[in-house]
């Protein structure tokens, strides 16, 4: 299926909303950088690809993340303004805009900026914003990988972004589950619809494991990757990079335990201990540059 077949000229304007340029696309849609001409502010404008409006599971997935998003009030999540259909049928969701990395470009394109301090504090931003998300809307997010983690460069903080797969609790029960293979759950390769965070516990300690050694736990075609997160032990993080903290290895290990009840309990659980690991680590920084004056 082409991918291609959005290309809205800049200048075009589209439910009030003025298109400026091409900020990315995927399989399913394409965003834009606008402007809001009502409000006169920036914009990042979702284009659901024409092809796909035609069918109606599509066009429902799409308001979906869009209604879910609209419920999140949070700084580190990022928020949703407005959504529909144009009358020349484009399907529409703007957002607030993010300028800034994802940690996959960080860790791709500039992997010395990955430091622990920077992933410590990320850990701790995204900690509160999936605990909120639980607590207040019963909502988990389904998709925690390193490319759904923006690094605003106002704000030098998380923004939390793709709700695409987002679920809340006692939501139908014959939703299709869905995931990224490199990242997804056990329980959720299973196919079973478990309420609860351990999933995205999961899924964030894989991500963890990625970005303390450089690489994945698993690797290959995405069946052999789901089979391998089903019945296959990660490498130990302890020989992949063997000057990690030990504390943080067996954390990390318990975040991607294949049986949810001997992960972290909560999403505060992962909070307070990258809390600790940081201002450890910030004496530490301090201490040696004593040293060295």
């Amino acid at each position: 299926m082409p991918i291609d077949c959005v290309q809205i000229p800049p200048g075009t304007v589209l439910a009030g909303y003025r298109i400026e340029s091409e900020l990315g696309r995927g399989n399913n849609a394409v965003v834009y950088l606008a402007e809001q001409q009502s409000l006169g502010r920036k914009v990042a404008l979702k284009i659901l690809l024409p092809e796909l409006a035609a069918e109606p599971g599509y066009v429902e997935s799409f308001l979906r993340e869009a209604r879910l998003a609209a419920r999140l009030d949070h700084p580190y999540i990022v928020q949703a303004y407005d959504a529909g259909a144009t009358p020349e049928s484009y399907y529409y969701f703007a957002m607030e805009l993010v300028i800034g990395p994802s940690l996959e470009e960080i860790r791709r394109l500039t992997p010395e900026q990955l430091t622990f301090e920077l992933m410590f504090q990320v850990s701790i931003e995204l900690a509160e914003a999936l605990d909120y998300a639980w607590n207040f809307h019963k909502m988990t997010h389904g998709d925690i990988k390193p490319g759904n983690l923006l690094i605003s460069e106002e704000a030098h903080t998380l923004k939390l972004a793709d709700l695409g797969l987002a679920r809340v609790s006692g939501g139908r029960v014959n939703e299709e589950i869905m995931a990224t293979p490199l990242y997804a759950a056990p329980e959720v390769i299973r196919g079973e619809h478990a309420d609860g965070v351990k999933s995205d516990l999961y899924s964030f300690g894989i991500m963890l494991y990625e970005l303390l050694c450089g690489a994945p736990p698993f690797v290959g075609n995405p069946q052999r990757v789901l089979q391998q997160h089903l019945y296959c032990t990660p490498q130990p993080l302890a020989e992949r990079n063997p000057d990690l903290d030990p504390a943080l290895i067996s954390f990390v290990e318990r975040l991607i335990n294949k049986d949810p009840d001997m992960r972290p309990m909560d999403w505060m659980e992962v909070r307070e201990f990258f809390i600790e690991r940081l201002e450890l680590l910030r004496n530490r920084n301090t201490s040696d540059r004593k040293s060295v004056v």
